[in-house]
């Protein structure tokens, strides 16, 4: 049995490393590919408060990184907005079962993997508008997967804001606000476990500063847009085993 729980820890570590590493390198998103991976060693219930957890801790570095550029009120109506979604999504967590969850959270990561591997983008004809779907889809993917930023991302782009370091100090405001919130119902529809979680949480902080100082170091060595399309394959690999398991266990086949 110890051996066993040795060998989650090690395995719960090089998951975290490599999402950590996969995000300073490529840009991708730390939930995108920590979930799928996690989601192998323990239920998605947990997978998606661990992420959320550990995402919040990480993008409060990021947040003193870049206090010159950042604004929390550029990001106020999109925050407002997700909370209308952030709720049902906590309780549609809640109830779902682990493997539909299962199911759930890889057909969403198989089309977010598919639509950034397209680039895909759209023209906003009505913001005010625009922003309020954003901000409702961001907030219930969010409780429901951890995976709150394609949406915003998708719209940030769109946006005229175009300097990068504007961006993405801007969506790291969202998300830690996004990843607070959805923490919080979690505990409070009981998908927090904290007692479960604690020692996941102890081992996955060094690996996630590990993974993003290793990335940190070999950005400019590396080709940043061939990894990502790897990543993109293999995360869209791990969603289809994921659901093809998960498919078999709920039907019994």
């Amino acid at each position: 049995m110890l051996q066993v729980m040795e060998h989650t820890l090690l395995y719960l570590f090089g998951a975290i490393m490599f999402a950590g590493f996969l995000q300073t390198v490529s840009g991708f998103g730390y939930a995108l590919a920590a979930v799928p991976l996690l989601m192998f060693i323990m239920n998605p219930k947990d997978a998606v408060m661990l992420v959320l957890i550990t995402g919040a801790l990480l993008k409060v570095v990021m947040i003193y990184r870049t206090r010159s550029v950042g604004n929390f009120r550029a990001i106020l109506p999109l925050f407002l907005a997700s909370l209308l979604g952030a709720l049902p999504g906590a309780y549609v967590l809640k109830v779902i079962d682990d493997n539909l969850a299962k199911i759930f959270v890889s057909i969403t990561l198989i089309l977010v993997a598919i639509a950034m591997s397209c680039n895909y983008r759209i023209e906003i004809k009505r913001p005010r508008l625009a922003s309020g779907i954003v901000g409702i889809a961001s907030g219930f993917l969010g409780s429901t997967t951890s995976f709150s930023g394609p949406p915003v991302v998708l719209y940030m782009l769109n946006d005229n804001v175009t300097n990068k370091e504007t961006i993405r100090a801007n969506l790291t405001r969202f998300f830690i606000l996004g990843n607070l919130v959805s923490i919080v119902f979690g505990y409070f529809f009981g998908t927090l476990h904290i007692e479960t979680l604690t020692k996941y949480i102890l081992v996955s902080i060094p690996a996630l500063l590990i993974g993003f100082w290793l990335g940190d170091k070999l950005f400019t060595r590396m080709n940043a847009a061939a990894f990502r399309r790897l990543a993109i394959w293999l995360i869209t690999l791990s969603g289809l085993a994921t659901i093809v398991g998960s498919g078999l266990t709920y039907f019994k086949i």
